[in-house]
């Protein structure tokens, strides 16, 4: 990873299969959100929209804005799943702050695309935000959207800013969940677009349905 434009981003990016065979990895699924910038700033790279921790580092953290029109500006707090230093698992929403501090909240903030946007997340918006650092954090990756939360199918795209087509089509999807009762982790990779004759794929509502039902507690779509 590089840093270049006050973004986190590489020069290059790699398949699933290209990734598992230079990095030798036990298990490589697709995950995260990037765009690649050869206009407004000219850098030729890969961006990373979405959070990542590695070993109690941030790498990177989540896109913290949304506009459609580059005039009206919205601040969603956006999906995150968390492995914590005791090896354990959660879902939350996540905003990176202008001063450089990833707080973690038990509840997104409600934003909605059809409605004025909220204020600008902060220590004590949308609620009392826990500060992200080495001391909660072992690894984590973000995502959109948060699917499951303390055992509640939560799938809040509408406050996550991901566009409802996204969500509410039948597509293929990628999600990691947690089963707290039995401390099991779940990789969910589901086939769609009809790369297999009449398998369309799911909603994120139907992952979320389907990671309950497996006995997961916490999920986020990736």
């Amino acid at each position: 990873w590089n840093d270049a434009a006050q973004g986190v981003g590489s020069e290059k990016v790699y398949t699933p299969t290209q990734f598992y065979n230079k990095n030798s990895s036990l298990v490589v699924i697709n995950g995260g959100m990037f765009f690649w910038d050869n206009g407004t700033l000219s850098t030729g790279f890969y961006y990373s929209q979405n959070s990542l921790y590695k070993d109690g580092v941030m790498l990177g953290p989540n896109q913290n804005y949304y506009s459609e029109d580059w005039v009206t500006l919205w601040y969603p707090t956006v999906g995150c799943f968390i492995q914590k230093p005791d090896k354990t698992f959660t879902a939350t929403w996540t905003y990176y702050t202008n001063d450089g501090i990833d707080y973690s909240y038990d509840a997104p903030a409600e934003n909605n695309i059809a409605k004025t946007p909220l204020d600008v997340p902060s220590a004590s918006f949308p609620s009392t935000g826990t500060a992200l650092s080495s001391k909660n954090v072992l690894n984590a990756i973000g995502g959109a959207t948060v699917l499951l939360h303390n055992g509640e199918i939560k799938n809040t795209y509408v406050q996550e800013m991901l566009l409802a087509a996204s969500a509410i089509t039948a597509r293929p999807r990628t999600a990691i969940a947690y089963d707290a009762k039995n401390n099991k982790l779940f990789f969910f990779v589901c086939e769609g677009d009809k790369m297999t004759e009449n398998v369309a794929g799911l909603t994120t509502a139907q992952v979320a349905t389907i990671l309950k039902a497996l006995g997961c507690t916490e999920a986020l779509n990736l």
